[in-house]
């Protein structure tokens, strides 16, 4: 026993005299730990209830105009096609908005659509139409009328498309946000308005016409501060700050959100105010459930 003892007595002793000669040890520098996006509950959305909200989304976009289906909007510089009026850009355009008819139309072919010869390419062409005028002077095009015939074919996978982007949003809402009380809050108010909605419809809806409000260059600079300031889901949900689960509540305060960040982007940039009638009367479709025939 008293050998050991001594042993590791000479060790300590070594030890030491080695941390004298070396200087002080080298401070350990920890990772900083990442904030941790909760998992969401998966929402389930039918097919019927899927295409139920689609139509409605479908009247929002064209009034229920079937060759509206494939449209260009005045002041836009990309065509604007399907029930959702899903935006595709022609070779080379630079613009702040975010191109979502590749994705959809890669959905549709995925489940086994098949658009017209000239579009079933892999990967999704840039748009064939460079200006509004071409677009309008092709309209009665074969290629035009096929594109047609196949987006109003294929009505209910794009409403499926619909539904699945409102389920992918809040993951991806939340993956944009630093700071964790910010993303509790943001995902209380979703699974709030989800909760009040029997059809899903203003989040789906409001997806669909004004984005997730992630992307940097979705923004205009705040009138007031100067900081880029967004228009899409996210900014919707910061704004809303209630906690009664009443769907009349609830729904209300959503439509007076979506309200809010809509007047906010236009008065950031004053040339939508032409818009301004149309948006509010779109969101206060929101505070009830659409008609269920």
């Amino acid at each position: 026993m008293a050998r050991i003892t001594a042993y590791m007595l000479a060790v300590i002793a070594l030890a030491l005299s080695v941390q004298a000669t070396a200087g002080p040890p080298e401070p350990v520098l920890l990772a900083k730990p990442q904030l941790a996006v909760p998992a969401m509950k998966r929402i389930e959305v039918s097919p019927e209830l899927a295409e139920r909200v689609g139509r409605q989304v479908w009247l929002n976009e064209t009034g229920g105009n079937r060759d509206a289906i494939t449209a260009w909007n005045a002041s836009e510089d990309f065509a604007s096609l399907g029930i959702g009026h899903f935006i595709w850009f022609s070779q080379g355009l630079e613009t702040r908005f975010v191109e979502s008819f590749p994705a959809m139309l890669e959905f549709l072919r995925d489940r086994g659509a098949r658009p017209p010869e000239w579009l079933d390419v892999t990967p999704v062409p840039p748009s064939p139409w460079t200006s509004k005028r071409q677009f309008e002077r092709e309209f009665q095009s074969e290629r035009m009328t096929s594109l047609r015939k196949f987006l109003l074919d294929t009505f209910g996978l794009q409403a499926q498309f619909l539904a699945l982007r409102m389920q992918e949003a809040l993951p991806r809402i939340e993956a944009s946000i630093a700071d964790r009380s910010t993303r509790v809050h943001v995902r209380r108010q979703f699974n709030r308005v989800a909760d009040a909605s029997i059809d899903l419809y203003p989040l789906i809806d409001y997806i669909n016409f004004k984005g997730e409000g992630i992307s940097a260059a979705e923004t205009f600079p705040g009138r007031e501060t100067g900081e880029p300031e967004g228009w899409g889901l996210k900014q919707v949900l910061l704004a809303m700050q209630g906690r009664s689960s009443e769907p009349a509540d609830v729904l209300g305060e959503f439509a007076d959100a979506a309200g809010f960040v809509l007047k906010r982007r236009i008065a950031n940039n004053p040339s939508d105010k032409r818009w301004q009638g149309g948006w509010l009367a779109r969101v206060e479709t929101y505070r009830r459930p659409l008609d269920p025939r």
